[in-house]
């Protein structure tokens, strides 16, 4: 939270010593007291970021601390959400869920982002050979994590078989698209060349 802003109420005061003692907790509990029950479904609001993880960051919504998900983000894969967001820094959210009795609070971001799968077969087609970088290495799936070049896009590119050096960080590729899913939101594709290199189809 190094670097948030942060609300609390003073509780004590030693002016011989000239030291506070504020609770922020309890600011944090009146303020959801007094302004969580307010809201709604579809509501926008603005939150605060208090701390920011690789797949996540935490955000104070009215005196309640939740988290967002990578995913509800932007529409983009993100790699480290470090890269994008900073403590202290304000986020435009929309709130998907709301149950203050339970305890869910779910928001989105990339709501306000624009959704680049929404027309994206105008300048993305299948059998479509395009150019990008190696950004990540997903756990759970067979290939590479692509980020295509001037777009908000990213891929999936599987690496045949065939391949002698498998694709580092960062590598520049060349990839062939296979199939394209806009609502799913996924992009399918496989390794053509890496760094330059020859064709190995």
């Amino acid at each position: 939270m190094l670097g948030a802003e942060i609300d609390f109420i003073v509780k004590e005061i030693d002016t011989i010593s000239n030291i506070a003692i504020a609770s922020r907790k309890d600011a944090m509990q009146l303020r959801a007291e007094l302004e969580l029950p307010k809201l709604k479904v579809n509501d926008s609001v603005r939150v605060h970021i208090l701390a920011v993880g690789v797949k996540h960051v935490v955000v104070e919504l009215y005196g309640k601390e939740t988290i967002i998900k990578d995913e509800n983000l932007q529409h983009k894969y993100i790699t480290n959400c470090k890269e994008l967001y900073t403590p202290g820094e304000y986020l435009k959210v929309r709130i998907k869920k709301i149950d203050i009795q339970k305890d869910i609070y779910e928001l989105s971001a990339k709501d306000f982002i624009e959704d680049p799968y929404k027309n994206i077969r105008k300048y993305i087609t299948e059998s479509g050979e395009y150019t990008g970088k190696v950004i990540a290495f997903p756990k759970n799936n067979g290939g590479v994590i692509i980020q295509l070049d001037k777009t908000n896009i990213t891929c999936l590119a599987r690496v045949p078989a065939r391949f002698h050096n498998y694709p580092h960080y960062m590598d520049n590729v060349l990839i062939r698209i296979s199939e394209i899913k806009e609502d799913k939101k996924l992009i399918y594709s496989y390794l053509v060349r890496i760094n330059g290199g020859a064709y190995d189809r």
